[in-house]
């Protein structure tokens, strides 16, 4: 009996030492993002499945992205001026486009559309369109010259977000620079302890919050909420309220992981502009003014909150 049972917790320790090895062969997947998207141990959930969040672009879409999907298309042979503005031209390049790929030509840049025009590799000594592409997502002067500081930017992206850092532009890479960090596809639902949180925003070039403020159980689209604002706000982004307590408790509080409080003085000013200037004003919330937008599919209601103790800021439900 007892030789038995000893062979049994053999075997045991045996089958867990092979199951530990094969979780860490899954892990180490070269190009592929590694960061993790495990819930934090309160959530009671299992997703592991990640998605990325890409940006929609249709008719009267501006900005950065469009600025970039415009200098794709005319890496594919589209004649089109990357001013920005999805217009006319633009939606018929990308209709075309979609065709050439037998893709629904709906004139509209999703997921699916996103990853054809992202399949790409550019290296150093790389030169056009796609370059400049690139160059317009790193922030660095779109020449269309795939020189020593586009790969140094190209780098320091990569280590940032846990890819091979070696300055070759793969798709992964255009992947996180276009669509972020990938979220838990049960949405909502799943919660991220401190330091995943941290992790995902230390990637997107987000300091730690300030002070004493908790990440613990934040939701992950919140996470991604946020790092999608400084994206597309290209303004830095100082945290200075998650899910510690202290908050009003409610269907969708800081304490349930929906909201942050964000820094409206000092560099806060230029979130602050961007959402006064670009967003959809809507009723005020008592006698504080507010906001609607949508960032990447994740919707978003900017509160300016001015309490009577003073700490004016900006908090902010992600849905």
């Amino acid at each position: 009996m007892r030789n038995n049972a000893r062979n049994l917790l053999l075997h045991g320790l045996a089958a867990l030492l092979l199951a530990g090895g094969a979780l860490g062969a899954v892990n180490a997947t070269g190009d592929e993002a590694n960061a993790s998207t495990k819930p934090a141990p309160h959530s009671g959930s299992h997703a592991t499945a990640v998605k990325a969040a890409w940006p929609r672009l249709k008719n009267g879409s501006r900005g950065t992205d469009v600025r970039t999907a415009q200098h794709l298309l005319a890496a594919r042979g589209h004649r089109l001026t990357a001013d920005g503005m999805f217009g006319h031209k633009t939606a018929k390049a990308v209709k075309d486009f979609q065709k050439k790929n037998r893709l629904p030509s709906d004139g509209v840049i999703g997921r699916d559309t996103w990853t054809k025009l992202t399949n790409l590799t550019l290296a150093p000594g790389a030169r056009g369109q796609a370059v400049k592409a690139l160059q317009v997502q790193l922030g660095v002067k779109a020449d269309g010259i795939y020189g020593k500081k586009t790969k140094t930017a190209v780098i320091t992206f990569q280590k940032k977000n846990r890819l091979r850092a070696d300055g070759v532009a793969r798709p992964a890479t255009w992947q996180r620079l276009v669509a972020g960090p990938a979220i838990p596809t049960s949405g909502r639902d799943v919660r991220l302890d401190h330091r995943l949180a941290l992790q995902q925003l230390a990637a997107a070039g987000i300091k730690p919050p300030v002070g004493r403020t908790s990440l613990e159980g934040v939701r992950a689209r919140t996470i991604q909420g946020v790092i999608v604002l400084k994206k597309v706000s290209r303004c830095p982004i100082t945290i200075t309220g998650g899910t510690e307590s202290g908050h009003n408790n409610g269907k969708y509080s800081h304490a349930k992981g929906y909201k942050l409080d964000l820094r409206t003085r000092d560099e806060g000013r230029c979130v602050t502009h961007w959402i006064k200037s670009t967003q959809r004003k809507g009723k005020p919330r008592g006698n504080d003014p507010r906001w609607y937008g949508s960032l990447n599919g994740i919707s978003a209601e900017y509160v300016y909150e001015t309490p009577r103790k003073g700490g004016v800021h900006w908090d902010i439900t992600f849905k």
